[in-house]
Formats: C-alpha cells, sequence, structure tokens
C-alpha cells in the first residue's frame, strides 16, 4: 500500500530532478531515500523515474503518478484547513438535553452566548426527563445533556456544573404576617405537594431528601410543567420543592414564597456525555459555553441558590 512518506519523497525527487538533492531537502539519507522510491515502483510495478549521470527524469508513469500526489496534496491541505476551522470557528448542529427545569433558566442565555460567539452554529436544545436524557445520550441522539446527577452513570461521563438549592414554595396569601424565613422538613412534610411525576429528576431529588430523613412526601398532584406548578401554587392548590434558578421572576414579582430548608436542600447540576464517544469539536466548544454561561450567571446573581461546584 502506498504511503503518504513515500509519496512525497517522490515528489520531492522528481522537483529536484536529483536525488541527492532532494535527500539533502529532506533532510533523509540518500540511501533511504533511493530504497523509497524503489519500493514505490516495486509496489506499483514500473519505474517512475529514469536515472541518468545529469539527474533524473519521470516515466509516463511517473508523470501521471507526480500529478496524481499534486491532486492528493492539494486535497490533504484543504482538509487541514478544514479541520482547523473547525476548532477555531466551530460550526455544525450540537444537540443539547434539559430537563424543564433547567431549561427554563438556562437554554436563553446559552442561546445568546452561542449565537453571539459561533453564528455559524446551530443549537437543538431537547426537554426530557433526566431518564430520558441519559438514555438518548447513550443511544447517540444528544452530544451531551445538562441535569440533575443521574442515578445511573453508566456509560456516561459526567462533570460537576454546580450546586443548586431547592427552595419549598407556597402560597402568598393577602395581609399574612411575615413567617418565618425558613422551613424544616418535619414541617414540610404536613403539607401537600404539587411534583412532577414518578421518574422525573426533580421528583427523584425530593423524595431522596425527605427519604434521608425518614419522612413522608405527600404527593396530592403530579404536575410535570413547572409553570403549571407554580400557578397551581399561587391558587392555593398545594405546596411545592423548585429550584431557585425558576422560581426567580415568580417570587420577585410575589406570586409565591419561597423558603430555603433549615437542614439545606441541594441538587448537583452535572454535564454528561457518552463515555464511549469523542466530543466534535462544536459540541466541545458549546459545552464550555454552558459553563461559561452558569459560572457567569452565579457570580452575578442570577441563578438564585446556586453556587458553584
Amino acid at each position: 500500500m502506498m504511503d503518504l512518506r513515500k509519496l512525497r519523497y517522490f515528489s520531492n525527487v522528481v522537483e529536484a530532478k536529483s536525488i541527492s538533492k532532494a535527500a539533502d531537502s529532506l533532510h533523509v539519507a540518500q540511501p533511504a531515500l533511493s530504497k523509497s522510491i524503489q519500493a514505490l515502483e516495486e509496489e506499483l510495478g514500473t519505474p517512475l523515474l529514469q536515472r541518468s549521470a545529469k539527474g533524473v527524469a519521470t516515466t509516463e508513469a511517473g508523470a501521471r503518478l507526480y500529478e496524481h500526489c499534486q491532486i492528493v496534496f492539494k486535497q490533504l491541505d484543504r482538509a487541514r484547513l478544514d479541520v482547523r476551522k473547525s476548532v477555531e470557528r466551530p460550526s455544525g448542529v450540537v444537540t443539547v438535553g434539559l430537563p424543564h427545569s433547567l431549561m427554563t433558566v438556562l437554554a436563553l442565555p446559552m442561546l445568546q452566548l452561542t449565537t453571539a460567539r459561533y453564528p455559524d452554529m446551530r443549537l437543538e436544545l431537547k426537554q426530557e426527563h433526566s431518564h430520558v436524557l441519559s438514555t438518548n445520550i447513550r443511544g447517540g441522539k444528544l452530544d451531551f445533556a445538562v441535569m440533575a446527577n443521574p442515578r445511573s452513570a453508566s456509560g456516561l461521563l459526567c462533570q460537576p456544573l454546580l450546586e443548586e438549592e431547592l427552595l419549598f414554595v407556597e402560597q402568598v396569601r393577602p395581609n399574612e404576617t411575615r413567617s418565618e424565613i425558613h422551613i424544616s422538613f418535619i414541617e414540610a412534610s404536613r403539607r401537600e405537594f404539587i411534583l412532577p411525576s414518578v421518574g422525573n429528576g426533580l421528583r427523584a431529588s425530593a423524595e431522596g431528601h425527605f427519604r434521608a430523613r425518614s419522612l413522608p412526601l405527600n404527593v396530592r398532584y403530579e404536575v410535570d410543567a413547572i409553570a403549571l406548578i407554580t400557578q397551581c401554587v399561587e391558587a392555593g392548590l398545594g405546596v411545592s420543592l423548585l429550584p431557585g434558578g425558576c422560581l426567580r421572576m415568580d417570587v420577585e414579582q410575589g406570586r409565591v414564597r419561597a423558603k430555603p430548608f433549615a437542614e439545606g436542600c441541594h441538587r448537583t447540576i452535572v454535564l454528561c456525555h457518552a463515555a464511549e464517544a469523542t466530543l466534535s469539536p462544536a459540541a466541545a466548544t458549546v459545552m464550555s459555553l454552558v459553563e461559561e454561561t452558569a459560572r457567569d450567571m452565579v457570580i452575578r446573581g442570577q441563578w438564585s441558590g446556586a453556587r458553584l461546584a
């Protein structure tokens, strides 16, 4: 099989019209260069060079091979430039998965930063439950996902992004005197909750915190849309446990009240991609932008209750 090194040696000899001159320019011993040309001729089954006291010239077969070499070298140079361009200015489609609770807080800033930095890049954002995101990463349907720490990390590479506080959310009652700024898990266990359905990562986090304290979690309604959960809480249908990031506007506008748990209540947000797959330059770039976006939001106080991992 012809290798690229032999073809480059051959082309240099043709252009120098001398094996010795080509050997000097290539910094290769002349016997080694001659042996390489001979091996190429044996492989092709025909002489490629006519040797004389004045130097070398191509045979008809050698001339044809030289033409092909120039085409190959140009294609390789073009490929090299294209790869470098893809690294320096990545483009293409990157598919990112997020659960609803993170989509509401992270998606828009991530899209804005990506568009500003890399206008040739196109993001496809997929909203799913965390366990579905894990499955889709393993199946190659997603380049990576941002989610709460998956229950099973088999086949995934996960790196911590930040710690997000989960808050107790309740209705704001007119003329109500200000209550305690914290709530205990014992007190919360006496209330009726509105939470996402079983299988949702946020639901799993909530159940885990109450189970760790051997306390019941009374779920009255199962609602998968975060916006609807806050509306239900505002209407007095129950309380909830939600991430601070997706509650900011509702709390600031006085639609609901959010309290931290006295004992602390957090979940870890991670970046995950398939362990056996190599991220494309574009996907790796977007993952870095997600890290930058999250870091800036935490530093600027735009992600309520979050701290860097």
